[in-house]
């Protein structure tokens, strides 16, 4: 949490998962069920506290409701998973019980929710890892370039030097064979 968006992360990679829509609120406080593997619960700045069930719907919270005019700082689900508390910015403190749809396990529901957190973690991998395969791409080319020019530098400076000994050799040569026949 920390802005008005709900992420959910993976500790392996350094994008999230899964992004939710900007709210017009601030996300204060989010917690997990520990009873349902897809649901958890967020608060946000205008006191409302959402639901997600992310084994039906991933997009948007499954139920939304607005339970104090002030933010809503704090939120805790009972081990049960049927009851939860949350407390305000003003010190109200609220009990509210969730429908037995939202605190029971779903048939099949583990399996599904993991499969989709795997499946969107690999994909999330696989962005970084092509990512990341396109810096070194980057990286390798601009290094090509700069080798280029560092490597033109001294040729350019070894063909001079050559071209000058070679003038000098013939110039030399003439001037010698020049004075050979001026002695003769």
């Amino acid at each position: 949490m920390g802005d008005w968006t709900v992420r959910l992360w993976n500790e392996e990679l350094k994008a999230p998962i899964m992004t939710s829509k900007f709210f017009k609120n601030y996300v204060l406080d989010a917690s997990w069920s520990p009873t349902r593997p897809g649901v958890f619960v967020t608060t946000k700045m205008d006191g409302t506290l959402d639901v997600w069930d992310y084994f039906y719907k991933q997009n948007d919270p499954t139920l939304s409701l607005q339970v104090d005019g002030d933010g809503l700082k704090t939120v805790k689900v009972q081990e049960q998973g049927q009851l939860l508390a949350t407390g305000s910015v003003d010190g109200s403190v609220y009990m509210l019980e969730l429908c037995e749809g939202l605190s029971v396990m779903q048939p099949n529901e583990k399996n599904s929710v993991m499969q989709m957190l795997e499946r969107e973690s690999k994909r999330e991998k696989n962005l970084e890892a092509r990512a990341k395969e396109l810096r070194q791409k980057e990286k390798r080319a601009a290094e090509s370039t700069a080798g280029e020019t560092v490597e033109k530098t001294p040729w350019e400076e070894t063909a001079k030097t050559i071209e000058e000994k070679f003038w000098e050799m013939i110039g030399g040569k003439e001037a010698n064979e020049g004075g050979e026949v001026a002695a003769s």
